[in-house]
């Protein structure tokens, strides 16, 4: 479980990949993303958007998953194919920082909505979810099967009863023919759905491992990622159509949904953020294979939580998407590199790599390039020459995905 070297217990069947897929976009911050899509698109075309959105974003994911089941590696530990072991240390050490930044987020935004049902609580949810959440990250894979069962379960019943509520106030013909306002060029409300499975591409892999079959990997995946994302996704464009919040605690508020929205909250942050946890511990031992990973979850778990407690750390929330820009062209260079450019991968050659390979650092670093200056108006309110008005216009995941795989393999042609 905390080691990098190839999983030789292969213990998770398609459910298994199924649920923890499903509970890793289950949540609010999902929710919140959805609402972006509305009133500026109509329900119908934000229906549309994100199915488009995840069967293309959800394709990339589960090619990441097969590379995972079938060299039995985790992901940054594969970004070493293209980019060698010494040129795989940057990007590793850009995800162990975004995950701790994305876990703080997660705690912090649990406990908010949290304390929306049960005000002046905020700091003593932060504490507990940290807690709840390093625990349920401890208990390893073997454990990991069952409880996200559960957790599935719980999270389906719920979602029933929740459209229940929904359309019980609201005539669904009645949101469904609303016109939308404008504003948000389509491209654009496709690229805000794509980032959402990209955004898992540096993680993928260390779940994929365990996987019992390629297809247990690469379907669990897909369709897991696919009814949990989406699901909220349209929750949130639902919700902003019928009460015109698109703020998810505002809108448990607006539900009154009490103890149900609580368990909801619960769940779905235990399940988002042990994977935050999780992928970082693995992460930093790409960095340094001989480093502690149980003592990194607690680390993480710790240092999530103290931030969450004292430090704005929403406020950075651009600049963390900013830096997870950096894993699109990975993982468009991660793919052509292992189902195009070598096919396969030999475990202990990986692992064992100490290499930077220039092809692949070039085009990596170049469509990490192209990202920031697609996307630095749009998050940080700076506005690049040139850059910025194509990605007003186009988004940044499809140009920067397919321009790096291109330029990596003419690289890699030129320069072997």
């Amino acid at each position: 479980m905390y080691e990098i070297k190839p999983v030789k217990d292969k213990i998770f069947d398609f459910w298994s990949n199924f649920s923890i897929w499903f509970g890793a976009d289950f949540g609010i911050a999902v929710i919140w993303a959805g609402a972006l899509l509305t009133p500026y698109l109509s329900l119908k075309q934000a229906l549309i958007v994100i199915l488009i959105g995840h069967l293309l974003g959800n394709a990339v994911m589960s090619l990441i998953a097969v590379e995972g089941q079938e060299t039995g590696l985790p992901t940054m530990v594969l970004s070493r194919g293209p980019l060698g072991g010494r040129g795989s240390v940057l990007p590793s050490i850009l995800n162990y920082l975004q995950l701790i930044g994305w876990t703080a987020i997660m705690l912090l935004v649990g406990a908010k909505a949290l304390d929306a049902i049960f005000p002046g609580t905020y700091s003593a949810w932060v504490i507990i979810l940290g807690v709840l959440v390093t625990a349920w990250t401890l208990v390893g894979p073997e454990n990991w099967r069952w409880l996200e069962k559960i957790s599935v379960a719980l999270l389906g019943v719920l979602s029933v009863w929740l459209l229940y509520v929904i359309f019980s106030r609201y005539s669904f013909s009645e949101l469904w023919s609303k016109p939308g306002e404008g504003g948000l060029p389509l491209l654009i409300a496709l690229d805000l759905v794509i980032a959402m499975p990209l955004s898992w591409a540096p993680t993928i892999a260390d779940y994929a491992r365990f996987a019992k079959t390629k297809e247990d990997a690469a379907w669990g995946t897909y369709l897991g990622h696919l009814a949990g994302s989406a699901f909220c996704y349209f929750l949130g464009a639902l919700s902003n159509v019928a009460i015109k919040q698109p703020d998810p605690i505002s809108i448990i508020a607006a539900y009154g949904l009490g103890i149900p929205a609580m368990l909801i909250v619960l769940v779905s942050t235990l399940n988002t953020t042990f994977m935050d946890i999780y992928s970082a511990s693995i992460t930093w031992k790409n960095v340094n294979p001989r480093a502690n990973a149980k003592l990194h979850v607690m680390l993480v778990g710790a240092v999530g939580t103290i931030l969450a407690l004292i430090f704005p750390i929403d406020k950075y929330e651009a600049f963390l998407l900013l830096i997870g820009g950096a894993f699109v062209p990975l993982a468009a260079i991660m793919i052509t590199d292992y189902f195009i450019v070598r096919k396969k991968y030999d475990a202990g050659e990986l692992l064992s790599d100490e290499s930077i390979k220039v092809s692949g650092v070039i085009a990596w670093i170049i469509g990490f390039l192209l990202y920031m200056g697609l996307t630095m108006e749009s998050l940080m309110g700076v506005h690049v020459p040139g850059l910025s008005s194509i990605g007003n216009q186009i988004g940044a995941s499809i140009p920067v995905f397919v321009t790096s795989a291109v330029l990596y393999y003419i690289l890699d042609r030129w320069l072997r």
